[in-house]
């Protein structure tokens, strides 16, 4: 018989508590109490661990970013190691593994509602916190996919159209997540299971595919 998973420890439960809660309220609609009663943890251990709400708040913008990049460690390291020296078809697969992780990551990942809600209430509303999100998150994300799709227009992968095409491949995955309950409506669904996100990504590759080689051709016409 398997040993139970050990409990997380106070640190952890309270920023795992807080990413819900900041996610579902703005900051200044959380208060420390009610995160502490959801962690099960005592007040005082916001001062300990963080200082205070807003160190709270800093810390878990470090620890979402720290949860989705251990969800594609994989894929991460190894795009940035065969980047540097792919051509053609091995820039087109490490394309769709690092867009299609992307995909899976933010569809179905362990923190995929709550790390959505905090993201969209940061990038409409942007506070220090969201310097995190762009440093350790999105600007090296979106940097490794404009080096491939750079690589395969040959075009400079820091151009600003590659920086805006990139933004817009990006943007395919994130029209599924802000608009989820829509294309759950029109599927007569209530939610996504594994397999249903495989297939959304598994779509965005093969559109991005597509679009890089209309957008090759007429470069080339």
């Amino acid at each position: 018989m398997a040993a139970p998973a050990a409990p997380l420890d106070t640190r952890e439960r309270l920023l795992t508590a807080a990413l819900e809660a900041f996610g579902r309220h703005d900051y200044e609609g959380v208060s420390v109490r009610t995160i502490c009663a959801a962690a099960n943890a005592n007040v005082a251990a916001i001062s300990y661990h963080f200082g205070n709400k807003h160190g709270l708040y800093m810390a878990t913008a470090h620890y979402l970013v720290d949860g989705l990049h251990a969800g594609m460690a994989d894929t991460l390291e190894r795009v940035r190691q065969q980047t540097p020296d792919c051509e053609g078809a091995d820039c087109r697969r490490l394309l769709t593994e690092l867009l299609g992780g992307l995909a899976r990551s933010v569809l179905f990942g362990p923190f995929a509602d709550n790390a959505a809600a905090f993201i969209f209430r940061e990038q409409n509303r942007p506070s220090a916190a969201f310097d995190i999100l762009f440093d350790g998150l999105m600007r090296p994300m979106e940097e490794s996919l404009a080096t491939l799709v750079g690589r395969l227009l040959g075009v400079p992968a820091d151009s600003r159209h590659i920086t805006l095409l990139t933004h817009a491949l990006v943007g395919q995955v994130i029209a599924f997540r802000a608009a989820r309950e829509t294309i759950l409506r029109r599927l007569g669904q209530t939610t996504f299971n594994a397999q249903e996100v495989d297939e959304i990504a598994d779509l965005i590759c093969q559109n991005t595919l597509a679009m890089l080689q209309g957008l090759a051709e007429g470069a080339s016409a």
